[in-house]
């Protein structure tokens, strides 16, 4: 069943609270510097659950973590904890926020510096990165990365990933990590003093999408082009 939260209050961050636990592992699946954004995951198990579990902080000033967490409690850190940490980073504040969070993991702390801390466990699309980042209306655009921010291109596909993506099996149920940009020829023929909007063709570069877009464009009434991410 999907169940998310996001805490940010105080009555809902109090001093030593345990505000996650789980006996899954967990590492660190993303981060973005982009409103400073940690993301840790625990992904499904085909033997255990088909659920995966994504734990976000931000805006994060500072972490301490490991590369992985065989069980994770995540908790609010006490005022003493939280004092010590804060004296030891001038730019970390609790006057302006600034929250500590202790991950606690086989007898070992490190903990995550940040303002607030969401979760958020479902059955995670293979399409998408991660449930704290996906098109809506105001971004409608497709994301390729799981957090929102800028993009690296660590995970550009080439051309020849592209090719063999397109002939492969469909029904694969491994995760979609890969994209590559297309170029998509749009126009409008205003029929009936309206617009109609439709695609013309899908081209791999930008060279090939202006050529096309110079041919059609003193045929219609509108033409232009767009940069669309295809999940490979």
């Amino acid at each position: 069943m999907a169940s998310d939260r996001w805490l940010t209050q105080d009555h809902e961050l109090k001093p030593g609270a345990v505000i996650f636990r789980s006996n899954r592992h967990f590492a660190m699946e993303a981060y973005s510097a982009s409103h400073g954004q940690l993301l840790l995951r625990s992904n499904p198990a085909d033997d255990e659950f088909d659920t995966t579990i994504d734990l976000l902080f931000k805006p994060v000033e500072a972490i301490k973590i490991r590369d992985g967490y065989a069980g994770l409690v995540v908790r609010c850190a006490t005022t003493p904890e939280a004092e010590a940490i804060f004296a030891s980073m001038p730019g970390a504040r609790a006057d302006r926020g600034d929250r500590v969070f202790m991950l606690e993991s086989q007898g070992r702390s490190d903990y995550v510096v940040s303002m607030g801390f969401g979760r958020h466990e479902g059955i995670l699309p293979r399409v998408q990165g991660s449930f704290f980042n996906t098109a809506d209306a105001y971004l409608p655009q497709w994301p390729t990365e799981p957090l929102f921010g800028l993009n690296p291109g660590f995970n550009v596909a080439s051309v020849q990933d592209l090719v063999a993506a397109l002939g492969s099996n469909h029904d694969q149920p491994t995760g979609r990590s890969q994209y590559r940009y297309v170029f998509v020829v749009m126009v409008d023929v205003g029929r009936d003093v309206r617009p109609h909007v439709s695609g013309s063709g899908v081209f791999l570069t930008q060279q090939d999408a202006e050529a096309a877009q110079a041919i059609l464009a003193p045929k219609v009434k509108s033409c232009w082009i767009e940069v669309l991410p295809i999940v490979v």
